[in-house]
């Protein structure tokens, strides 16, 4: 007689990174820990920002929000549209590409390295309905994110409110400038928010005044990645922060036309046969440092290399290619 042990379930199981317990369980919601539990499920299968909506029966926007939470967090890396664990974040494609953008793009002043603040406790309910009874300006930033979001927020929510005001320090009407931005863009994400909130206290938008300012510049930004998607025939979606960044300098800094992003996005898929906005971005500095502006002095830059093609000769695409283990 043959005898084993039956475990059931226990049969089929998949890891899961102690650093989700030991570091993250307690800041992330149930949103983030939903998706990553689902894609570590599913490691090592091709998968899709859509793919994971649908299994979920979540929003597009607010999957990849969350997956851009645990990217932030380094347990996963989001690179080129493909979903990688945090191993294999640095590809050689960035690599190189990071090397390209240091030898091309526009001298700039060397930014001063911000210092995050530490994320402190969330409060407990307790607290919460405390601080709503005994504080008329919490109560009403309460009730205007109910207001705002249309539905009651939860308490997670409430919390992380909560302490963007007392711990990070932002004051109650920025707070709620910042929710209605959000929920103007259908961003109403509590980690993006918290994230956001704190990327305005460290570049010290405080009063009313900045705060609309930077929502004018954020908003002048989505309106340009908007339009690169459409430039680049993209599908359309909710752009991410470095999307934003990118375009925001292609077409509101060095005023690039619609013609040359094009052209620009046309080298890099002739180059490696697929979308990489840092290519794209090296490309785009190199024009601007040479001023070329139109595609006709595109054209005639291409024609001054001699033995290679100009695209070979300055963006070295052969080393490009015998480097990349990702192509």
């Amino acid at each position: 007689m043959e005898y084993k042990m039956n475990l059931g379930s226990w049969n089929s199981v998949f890891a899961v990174p102690c650093d989700l317990v030991d570091k993250h369980i307690k800041l992330a919601g149930a949103a983030q820990l939903k998706v990553l539990l689902w894609f570590l499920r599913h490691a090592g299968e091709n998968m899709t920002v859509e793919d994971i909506a649908k299994a979920l029966s979540m929003q597009t926007a607010d999957v990849r929000d969350c997956l851009y939470y645990w990217s932030e967090t380094e347990l996963v890396s989001l690179c080129d549209g493909t979903i990688t664990p945090s191993e294999m974040k640095k590809s050689d494609d960035e690599k190189n590409v990071k090397k390209e953008e240091e030898s091309v793009s526009p001298k700039t002043e060397e930014k001063k390295e911000k210092i995050k603040p530490s994320r402190p406790e969330k409060p407990d309910v307790a607290y919460i309905a405390r601080r709503i009874e005994e504080d008329e300006g919490i109560s009403y930033l309460i009730h205007s994110a109910d207001e705002i979001f249309g539905r009651l927020i939860s308490n997670n929510d409430k919390a992380t409110l909560l302490m963007i005001h007392e711990s990070y320090g932002l004051p109650i009407e920025v707070i709620i400038m910042l929710l209605q931005y959000v929920a103007g863009i259908g961003k109403c994400n509590i980690y993006y928010i918290e994230k956001t909130a704190i990327n305005w206290m460290e570049d010290g938008i405080i009063t009313l005044e900045l705060a609309e300012k930077k929502i004018q510049s954020m908003t002048s930004g989505m309106n340009a990645a908007v339009r690169i998607q459409r430039v680049f025939g993209l599908d359309s979606h909710s752009p991410t922060e470095k999307e934003i960044e990118y375009a925001e300098k292609w077409i509101n800094v060095w005023k690039f036309s619609d013609e040359m992003l094009r052209k620009a996005y046309e080298v890099c898929i002739n180059a490696k046969g697929k979308y990489i906005i840092k290519y794209i971005d090296s490309v785009l500095a190199r024009w601007y440092n040479n001023g070329i502006k139109t595609p006709d002095k595109v054209d005639q830059d291409q024609k001054k290399s001699k033995p290679k093609s100009e695209y070979e000769a300055v963006y070295d695409i052969s080393e490009f290619e015998r480097s990349s283990v990702v192509d």
